[in-house]
């Protein structure tokens, strides 16, 4: 997903700040999937919820458009509003939220002729493993693998999306890949790459 440029977003935000449902629209479209996504990766199995802090988030985003100051990304604000209405859903309803790593639809899509149904199988289980193994995972070290693996940031970028400083997001992803490695081997036996540290 491209960000908007930030005096574009200023700009939209300024004419929603004047009742331009135009540019409310115009702003949605542009970043309602990022949220989406990101709101859909911890709180994977109500997706009525999902629903709801999406549209709680961007309602709060346009109410509060004065907040966002262009110092970081409009995403990165977003994403914000997003985490704290995500654990205000988890304060409320007591449940944790999932990280989804699978599509179903993308992979049967992705079955190469000559692909055989044990294949097909074994990689299905390898999935829900790493969904699983993920699920485990502390929320913090879950939100950094998020953003690096799922969403392909860089480390700069999860550090502003999360809020924390860069040496944080290394250790939480360090912690985080050897956590969700030993949870694979365990579930299968073997090894799943990287080195032993300690």
């Amino acid at each position: 997903m491209r960000n908007l440029p930030r005096h574009e977003v200023r700009m939209l935000l300024n004419q929603i700040a004047r009742g331009d449902d135009t540019a409310a629209a115009r702003l949605y479209a542009a970043y309602q999937p990022l949220v989406y996504g990101y709101v859909r990766a911890q709180v994977w199995d109500d997706p009525h919820a999902v629903e709801e802090i999406v549209s709680d988030t961007l309602l709060v985003a346009f109410r509060k458009a004065d907040a966002y100051t262009g110092v970081s990304e409009f995403s990165t604000w977003l994403c914000g509003i997003a985490r704290n209405k995500v654990a205000d859903w988890r304060r409320h309803t007591g449940r944790r939220g999932k990280v989804i790593v699978e599509d179903p639809d993308a992979i049967d899509a992705a079955v190469a002729p000559g692909w055989g149904v044990l294949e097909l199988i074994e990689e299905r289980e390898r999935g829900a493993a790493l969904v699983e193994c993920m699920d485990r995972l502390p929320d913090s070290q879950r939100e950094a693998l998020y953003w690096s693996a799922v969403e392909e940031c860089g480390l700069e970028e999860v550090a502003a999306r999360t809020g924390v400083p860069e040496g944080t997001v290394k250790s939480r992803l360090f912690h985080a890949r050897r956590r969700v490695r030993e949870c694979l081997e365990r579930a299968f036996g073997g090894d799943f790459g990287g080195e032993r540290n300690g």
